[in-house]
């Protein structure tokens, strides 16, 4: 590990609440950036919501602004001053309407880095309406994708569009940071949980067409064939690589599960069927096994079940094979895999996933805690209303 952190030095003023701006100042704040958290006096909601608050806030320090307060507005200005980059997680208009908009910003400090987050981004007839995570991933097609046992679309239960645009943020952050170095300008980044999400469904939602394939393969048969082959299709374009029998979760004795995720490599297929006892499969071509997967996946469920999942990964592991048994989080986080790699603490919390990144040795701020001395440094008096 890198013994000085890559944005040491970097200040970041983060208005953001509950996670897609607090997960990324928490990417950036693993990387050494001095992360200040400006909350309105009844503090983030997500406080109420812990051990996650604690998780995305680590290491940050916390002022407390009521922003509607005019009084309040000498103590922003000198943050903004202050500041490298700001976050703000506000529907479009509402930073202005706070005193604090990007046009205000730039006039205080032409070098600010400046990122709005919000659901549809500044632009379009959706700019103002109001989103979360399920409803960005239902216009996205993650809902579309992801069915219950009953076939109703449902939303992934890892907020992807949340976490999706946390990774687009800081990726946009650093590379304004970058072209800073070159001309000395400050940027805008308009970044829109919807654009996130809906780059990330689009390449897999439209990427892996086996319905497609399918559709071109029963064009000869006519329409009755379409018509008969009609739930097949609808059922391969939802399923994208869980149509193969080779990718996917399988029970095996004892009630554990196993992950087989085998693409398109035929030595890991030929192994499988190898160890699985399934001899003459191995010579299907790989392009055919997703026609195959009615007949595949019960044979492979039935030897699955035969042995636990540890013993399984020991033999499939050993032939080469990528598999690995279903874990709780709290399982994972006590994974050799995860503890050589420095990842987890003896909590089982997550650094920051990034090359370099190290556990922020503070916890998570007290509301307000650090008001005072981060304002006077600055040479600014806390409002009333932020000491109420």
């Amino acid at each position: 590990m890198a013994s000085d952190p890559m944005l040491r030095g970097l200040k970041v003023l983060d208005f953001s609440q509950n996670l897609p701006g607090p997960y990324a100042t928490f990417l950036l704040s693993g990387w050494g950036a001095d992360v200040v958290k400006v909350e309105p006096p009844k503090g983030d909601p997500a406080r109420h919501i812990e051990p996650f608050f604690s998780m995305v806030n680590r290491g940050k320090r916390s002022v407390v602004l009521d922003l509607r307060d005019p009084t309040s507005l000498p103590a922003l200005e000198a943050l903004v001053r202050w500041a490298d980059v700001l976050v703000d997680g506000f529907r479009p208009g509402v930073m202005a309407r706070l005193g604090c908009g990007y046009e205000r910003a730039r006039e205080l400090n032409p070098r600010l880095v400046y990122c709005s987050i919000s659901a549809f981004g500044q632009e379009g007839p959706l700019r103002e309406h109001p989103g979360h995570d399920l409803n960005l991933q239902a216009l996205a097609g993650v809902c579309h994708l992801e069915r219950d046992a009953d076939d109703t679309p449902r939303g992934s239960v890892v907020p992807i569009a949340d976490l999706s645009t946390s990774l687009v943020a800081v990726g946009a952050i650093n590379a304004a940071l970058l072209a800073r170095e070159r001309d000395g300008e400050g940027r805008y980044l308009d970044v829109a949980m919807a654009d996130a999400v809906l780059s990330f469904a689009n390449v897999w939602g439209l990427g892996i067409d086996f319905a497609g394939r399918t559709e071109a393969q029963l064009a000869p048969g006519g329409a009755a064939a379409k018509r008969l082959a009609r739930p097949f299709v609808a059922r391969l374009e939802r399923l994208k690589l869980y149509a193969m029998p080779q990718y996917g979760v399988y029970r095996c004795k004892g009630n554990g599960h196993l992950s087989l995720g085998i693409v398109d490599e035929a030595h890991f297929w030929k192994a499988l069927c190898e160890v699985l006892g399934l001899g003459p499969a191995a010579k299907l071509p790989m392009p055919g096994l997703v026609a195959m997967g009615p007949v595949l996946r019960p044979l492979i469920a039935a030897r699955l079940r035969l042995d636990t999942a540890e013993r399984w990964t020991e033999r499939l592991r050993a032939a080469g094979v990528p598999v690995w048994p279903v874990r709780t989080p709290e399982e994972a986080a006590r994974e050799p895999q995860v503890q050589a790699r420095g990842l987890a603490d003896a909590r089982g919390w997550m650094r920051a996933p990034l090359p370099d990144a190290a556990h922020p040795s503070a916890p998570a701020p007290k509301k307000g805690e650090h008001t005072e001395a981060i304002l006077s440094g600055l040479g600014v008096l806390a409002p009333a209303s932020a000491r109420a």
